[in-house]
């Protein structure tokens, strides 16, 4: 979520966010708003605190929520954050595996340009906390491996053999998450739409 006159709005593209901030309840919330601070600041720099004052949520609320604590509430971020994701490279608005690199380019685009470049992803955040929060990590090796199995699944679908489509699954992921974290750096989205521009060729290739 970027912020305007200092309230949080959709990191998501609005026509996607259902339900909408305010029609959430605390704890859903605070599970936002978490996935947000993760993409941010990443897991170490991302307190309980931090995401009581985004979300508005009564300081004794956390625990009562979220009895695990820390661990519980970012694993559940970062699971929201995946689930998210996976419901982006599942869509029927999609016809084709390059259709839905596609989708996902566009939804990363947009995300990077409403963040001003802030926000990246939180999956990859929490796969980087193993040594402080190996639970959280945990869950983000799960969701990557969902959402290669998900995209394997689509190119398997269009006639790619399951070997070739596990590795072409795989490149895309690790291309993507790549090309997030050089727009963020060099501030542009061009390494995002050439890459994107590319798995397409890829994916259609290997359907042929």
């Amino acid at each position: 979520m970027s912020s305007v006159d200092g309230h949080p709005t959709e990191t998501r593209p609005p026509e996607e966010s259902r339900p909408r901030a305010a029609e959430r309840g605390p704890r859903e919330r605070m599970v936002v708003h978490a996935a947000d601070l993760i993409g941010r600041d990443g897991v170490a720099a991302t307190s309980i605190g931090d995401v009581i004052a985004a979300s508005s949520a009564p300081r004794g609320s956390i625990y009562h929520h979220f009895p695990g604590g820390k661990t519980q509430l970012m694993t559940e971020a970062v699971r929201h954050a995946g689930d998210y994701m996976a419901g982006r490279i599942s869509s029927e608005s999609s016809a084709t595996p390059a259709g839905a690199v596609a989708e996902i380019g566009d939804v990363w685009r947009r995300m990077l340009v409403a963040t001003d470049f802030e926000f990246g992803c939180p999956v990859l955040a929490g796969g980087l906390a193993r040594r402080s929060e190996p639970q959280v990590a945990d869950e983000a090796e799960q969701i990557f491996a969902r959402w290669t199995r998900l995209i394997s699944t689509r190119l398997v679908h269009e006639g790619v053999e399951v070997h070739r489509a596990d590795s072409l699954a795989h490149l895309i992921i690790a291309a993507i998450e790549g090309a997030v974290g050089l727009c963020q750096t060099q501030r542009t989205v061009e390494p995002l739409d050439r890459v994107i521009d590319e798995l397409a060729r890829l994916c259609e290739a290997a359907a042929d």
